[in-house]
């Protein structure tokens, strides 16, 4: 397994910092489209762009592993509005390039129901974790049983538009041999303030991989997300096993169906052993990235949470070299 991070834009213009990355042990980098040059006048990625990207990482020893795509770039096709055989063509052409660059994996942006713009109450809050330092707690207990909002789409839409997403880039992907991952909805519920979820539990990504069936359609395996889902993590990493084609190597605190709130935690301060997480991977043959995902800071970090990195890739490798000494 290797140690991934999610980078943003300004990190390309931050080579000291691309090189921390690679003094303390990351690998590879986890990036959205809007990271590569000019993407984000029209959502379509150019080989220049990508290569000019892919130059800045490779100076630096790093490279790309996931290229994902971003929230409007499908929101006409998810509403079924106007555009969206022009967003269709682009994510075909994204994929095209990301194939030829032989990014590992292609991640595809699941509709979540706060892109909708209905949300009349925050359902997040910051609380202090061990020794103070502070993390997100999120409560969707008032967020449930609210009917739809004018104009959000029903489940069933947002299925078929999800599936056409996967029909268009999945072929393309598959030629390229490379892979198409799907995250799921955090948080995992089926509606927020009565705007429909769908990807939200493990027969969920299993009708989706039914519907667009390849070896290549396969998933993004958040542990945080999975856990809040009350769902058993281990069960779904045994059961999805060669479909696991990323991994958000995360820990939390309370689940959805039990507490109706969760909390991340420091990985080591959640509910969930994460050594053992990781030895339910290496058990099933899981050889990609495991990525840390959402930076908290601790009390003497600054904005970007350097030190947070740092103890989370220092935990991580930790728990590889004690898997590799088994």
């Amino acid at each position: 397994m290797k140690i991934g991070t999610r980078i943003s834009a300004d990190w390309l213009e931050r080579p000291g910092d691309l090189a921390f990355l690679k003094q303390i042990g990351v690998d590879v980098v986890d990036i959205t489209m809007d990271l590569i040059p000019g993407f984000s006048k029209n959502h379509r990625l150019t080989r220049e762009g990508v290569q000019q990207a892919a130059d800045i990482l490779d100076t630096a020893g790093l490279s790309i592993e996931r290229i994902n795509s971003v929230g409007a770039q499908t929101m006409n096709t998810f509403l079924g509005h106007e555009g969206s055989e022009q967003e269709l063509d682009d994510l075909a052409n994204n994929a095209e390039i990301s194939g030829e660059f032989g990014f590992p994996v292609y991640g595809v942006q699941c509709f979540q129901a706060s892109t909708f713009g209905h949300f009349p109450k925050p359902m997040h809050e910051y609380v202090e974790g061990r020794g103070g330092y502070r993390h997100l707690r999120v409560n969707v207990t008032e967020a449930q049983g609210h009917p739809p909002p004018e104009g959000a789409p029903t489940a069933e839409q947002i299925w078929e538009r999800t599936i056409r997403i996967f029909e268009t880039v999945v072929p393309i992907c598959e030629s390229h041999g490379i892979n198409v991952a799907m995250h799921g909805n955090d948080p995992p519920v089926p509606e927020l303030y009565g705007v429909p979820q769908i990807l939200c539990d493990y027969d969920a990504f299993d009708r989706l991989f039914t519907a667009v069936p390849s070896d290549h359609n396969g998933m993004t395996f958040c542990v945080g997300t999975r856990y809040e889902s009350g769902q058993d993590v281990f069960e779904g990493i045994r059961r999805f096993g060669s479909k696991i084609f990323h991994v958000h190597f995360r820990n939390v605190h309370g689940t959805i169906p039990k507490d109706g709130w969760y909390e991340e935690h420091i990985p080591d301060a959640g509910d969930l052993n994460m050594f053992e997480v990781a030895s339910a991977l290496h058990e099933v043959g899981y050889e990609g990235t495991i990525d840390y995902d959402h930076i908290m800071t601790l009390s003497s970090d600054d904005e970007y949470g350097r030190q947070y990195i740092a103890y989370c890739v220092g935990h991580m490798r930790g728990i590889l070299n004690a898997l590799s000494a088994n």
